[in-house]
């Protein structure tokens, strides 16, 4: 049994949405895959790209993203859809939970992005006028830290398990897995892009491994024990026709 990872599949683009009813029917019935968040806005789109992976492994882990919680001409607010999406998960056998994927426990992680993540206050501030989570999601009154309220999902999560972990999360746990604001074409998102409370949880945990996404900025690292892995299909004109594989995280590959 092999784990593979991968995030920001963005199917609501048509050629994203081909390359994953491009992958074997066949070659992955035994494995079991990381999905880190940002499928889709539309709650068809979710469901109908969760239907599709499921039929084609063992097992599916997923957290959803930004973009999963983001409200536009409905009732509901940015809470009751993530309920929503957790229901489709549930109806379809996609896992939202802790559980073992073999030898191994998978322990996802609820996490939201928390502006202090920015430490040395380099990101820029002008940048994130257009950022679309500050207009489309909508948080119940009662919600004062959105962060702090996904981190306090977790909780029951945080505790022992039989077995080596794991952990998978949308939002950054970690800083150093962002290239230095210099280097970034969007200087705003180190902002917006994890939380250092997420990186206390997974050493808690003890997980030999995490999988996140959001950034498209893929990476395998190896820091202080723990390995890093994103792998983004990202959106199309950020992928300039590179090819796109899944990346393989279990049994551990080379980097």
């Amino acid at each position: 049994m092999r784990i593979y990872a991968v995030s920001d599949l963005h199917t609501d683009y048509k050629a994203n949405r081909l390359l994953l009813e491009g992958l074997s029917s066949s070659a992955h019935r035994h494995d079991t895959l990381l999905l880190a968040g940002d499928i889709a806005d539309h709650l068809d789109s979710i469901e109908e790209t969760l239907a599709l992976l499921r039929a084609k492994f063992s097992q599916l882990f997923y957290m959803p993203g930004n973009h999963e919680l983001g409200v536009r001409a409905v009732e509901y607010d940015s809470l009751e859809k993530l309920a929503r999406v957790l229901e489709i998960c549930d109806r379809l056998g996609v896992q939202t939970r802790p559980a073992r994927a073999g030898e191994l426990w998978v322990v996802p992680l609820y996490s939201w992005y928390d502006a202090e993540f920015d430490f040395d206050e380099s990101g820029e501030t002008e940048e994130l006028e257009a950022w679309a989570d500050f207009y489309f999601c909508r948080w119940p009154k009662t919600v004062e830290s959105v962060f702090q309220y996904f981190l306090k999902l977790n909780a029951s999560r945080i505790k022992s398990y039989d077995g080596a972990v794991i952990t998978l999360s949308h939002f950054l746990p970690r800083r150093e897995l962002l290239p230095e604001t210099s280097r970034l074409r969007f200087k705003g998102l180190p902002k917006v892009s994890g939380s250092a409370g997420l990186e206390r949880q997974i050493r808690e945990l003890n997980s030999i491994a995490h999988v996140f996404g959001h950034s498209h900025i893929n990476c395998d690292l190896l820091i202080d024990g723990v390995r890093y892995v994103q792998n983004a299909l990202r959106y199309p004109l950020e992928r300039r026709n590179a090819p796109f594989a899944l990346k393989q995280v279990w049994p551990f590959a080379s980097a």
